[in-house]
């Protein structure tokens, strides 16, 4: 494995490892307070200040320029989902727990990813779908449904 790659692991290893805990914190913030809705306005209030304050000392400002010749899907539409994603874990992580959240999603986001990777859909390299992929998509299907279940 390349130098690059090798630091692309370990970087795909440690965002994975935050996304495991912001939900959790997220949903303990909630509980707290006794509000999704203010606790996800909280993390995205706190993201959105950390991100702007990135943008506008880094970023190209031909970048942000060009958000406007941009279908306004694009933009707007990942902002919802990850509101939802976001929200929904929130408000499910004290009622099913943190490792059920996370297994139920990593297997949602799988078998999902598996279909986008094969049609090469929202430019993601095409990645076709092979026997062993769906072994592997079946094996977290089956791990999740263990832990779950058990």
């Amino acid at each position: 494995m390349s130098n690059s790659m090798t630091l692309y692991v370990a970087l795909a290893i440690f965002t994975g490892a935050l996304g495991a805990i912001h939900v959790p914190i997220n949903g303990a913030l909630a509980v707290r307070i006794q509000s999704t809705a203010v606790a996800t306005f909280t993390f995205y209030g706190v993201a959105f200040l950390i991100i702007a304050g990135i943008t506008l000392l880094t970023a190209d400002r031909e970048s942000i320029r060009q958000l406007g010749s941009v279908p306004i899907w694009l933009y707007l539409v990942p902002g919802a989902i990850s509101v939802l994603a976001v929200g929904s874990g929130t408000f499910l992580m004290p009622r099913l727990g943190a490792v059920n959240v996370f297994v139920i999603t990593v297997f949602a986001q799988t078998l999902v990813r598996v279909v986008i990777s094969h049609y090469g859909w929202l430019a993601s390299p095409v990645d076709p779908i092979s026997a062993p992929k769906l072994v592997g998509a079946a094996m977290v299907a089956f791990g999740a449904v263990l832990v779950v279940r058990y």
